[in-house]
């Protein structure tokens, strides 16, 4: 399910596996496409490499921003549903934070591993005013990993709605 912005409620997705083969050793890209069920319209996409414990996200993009919102939220479940298809069951999943998207990442409950950053937007979102905007552009691209709460939290929704059929 993803947000809808015209319709304002969460709509049914379907999602296309595609292998990317990548030469020279390194290991294959698997995009998951992202249509809306209804309009079968592209939304977006996200791309995983796997890796012995789980997978690195490589790329997530909504294509579609001002059409669909919340796309990180599916992301992150198709990241989890992904690894437990591969028969793991507490997943590593690490990836890295673009710049000025820290806030999002860690609002949907993702973690840095420069500690001193979590303890930063942890004060930051609990002061923080609704609008306002947060520039940490400096930081550059940090690392991030998605925590076993998070991964446990999305187990739980996956058993009631799972998204990849595939």
């Amino acid at each position: 399910m993803i947000y809808s912005i015209s319709q304002h409620k969460e709509i049914p997705v379907t999602i296309a596996k595609q292998i990317i083969p990548i030469n020279d050793g390194f290991p294959d890209i698997t995009r998951y496409n992202v249509f809306d069920d209804k309009q079968k319209m592209f939304v977006g996409y996200v791309d995983l490499i796997d890796t012995k414990n789980g997978a690195k996200v490589h790329y997530i993009k909504n294509e579609e921003p001002k059409l669909y919102k919340h796309f990180g939220y599916l992301a992150d479940q198709i990241e989890v549903e992904h690894c437990l298809k591969r028969g793991i069951d507490k997943p590593y999943i690490h990836s890295v934070a673009a710049r000025d998207t820290y806030i999002q990442h860690f609002l949907r409950g993702k973690r840095f591993i420069n500690e001193g950053i979590n303890i930063y937007l942890e004060y930051l979102t609990k002061n923080l005013a609704k609008g306002e905007k947060v520039m940490a552009d400096f930081w550059g691209w940090q690392r991030m990993y998605m925590p076993i709460n998070m991964i446990n939290s999305i187990k739980e929704n996956i058993k009631k709605n799972p998204v990849l059929k595939i």
